[in-house]
């Protein structure tokens, strides 16, 4: 509907008075609006005609108010349900250090939040700010024996960030809630930038915003109801991200360089293997498995870290050696050997079966 049109109130509480038309239909254009109106269902008329004589502009932004209000309504009901009473399978001690921060604009919704979802973040050990933490122990008091609070850091410019990144560090941190203001100029964005950072590379929890936070107490209290650890793993195992694996693999070559007194050439690094059965082994061809006992170990990949040290740029890996596999959450599992023992009986026959042909 055009925004410049307004409804009159003649036209919606009266019939359309039959006219001529070219086209014999016997409607007036009111007739046809107010017959598309009533197609639309009871709904649209009645709030049509609650507006009669307004702009649809107008009309529409008031409709809209009212569908945030029942959204606003809807996420009252759920936060109601997160936040009532219930029992934690972990104790705060069984669990890592949660994080807490807020720039000074965002103090007030971190406020409201510590107040919405005291029942969740009191079944972690809080650690935070300076000024967070105050805030904490001032809802819900210092003395509490059921309340085990963390590490009480300084504030965001004097290193309280800074703090915050060393606890992860020391894999004692399970999950940062931190309330960025996105508008503002911090003397300490080298901080903050740091800490976020190494939250990536720990592979931990991460909740910048607070809609982000407010989804995340569904999860968490799902886990400490159901003493799921799969579900917050970062809360008691030392995640990585999955890029940390190929950063840990450049920095022994670039020790190897520096210990042997040269630098590492470009082609005594490693190639990638773009093979589309190294990113799929399933794939994998009979001619591939035929290599495979050559990288069940290190010993390729150590032999190329020691010619370096002795100087020597002969020798150099076939294919880069993972004897690890890491997920998305970067926990390490062992990769099972595989067995040789066919392959082996298959080059044997192909070695008999030729030498039978020659004869």
């Amino acid at each position: 509907l055009n925004t410049n049109t307004s409804i009159n109130a003649e036209t919606m509480s009266t019939p359309a008075r039959p006219s001529q038309s070219s086209t014999g239909t016997g409607r007036s254009s009111r007739g046809s609006r107010r017959s598309f109106l009533e197609q639309m269902g009871p709904s649209v008329v009645c709030f049509a005609q609650e507006v009669t004589g307004e702009d649809y502009a107008a009309a529409a932004r008031r409709r809209s108010t009212i569908s945030t209000v029942a959204l606003a309504a809807e996420i009252d009901t759920i936060a109601q349900d997160v936040t009532t009473p219930f029992v934690s399978k972990f104790a705060p001690g069984d669990m890592r250090q949660l994080a807490l921060v807020a720039h000074n604009h965002m103090k007030p919704a971190m406020k409201e939040f510590i107040t919405t979802y005291s029942d969740v973040l009191k079944k972690f050990r809080i650690t935070g700010t300076q000024t967070t933490m105050r805030m904490c122990k001032t809802l819900w008091g210092e003395d509490d024996p059921d309340i085990e609070y963390g590490l009480t850091c300084t504030s965001g410019p004097l290193g309280g960030d800074a703090q915050i990144a060393a606890l992860m560090c020391m894999e004692d941190l399970g999950a940062l809630i931190f309330f960025v203001d996105p508008l503002s100029a911090h003397p300490h964005q080298a901080d903050i930038d740091s800490l976020i950072r190494l939250s990536n590379c720990g592979n931990v929890i991460v909740c910048p915003n607070p809609t982000s936070a407010m989804s995340m107490m569904h999860t968490l209290r799902t886990a400490l109801v159901l003493g799921s650890r799969g579900m917050i793993p970062s809360f008691f195992e030392t995640l990585e991200s999955p890029a940390v694996d190929e950063y840990k693999r450049q920095q022994e070559l670039a020790l190897a360089a520096a210990v042997a007194g040269r630098p590492v050439a470009a082609s005594d690094k490693p190639a990638l293997n773009t093979d589309a059965s190294f990113f799929h082994p399933n794939t994998a061809s009979d001619d591939d498995d035929d290599d495979d006992s050559e990288y069940d170990s290190d010993e390729g990949y150590d032999e190329f870290l020691s010619s370096l040290q002795e100087g020597q740029s002969n020798v150099k890996p076939e294919k880069k050696v993972r004897s690890s596999s890491s997920n998305l959450y970067g926990i390490k599992a062992a990769k099972p050997k595989k067995n040789s023992m066919t392959k082996k009986i298959r080059k044997l026959t192909t070695s008999l079966s030729k030498k039978v042909l020659k004869v």
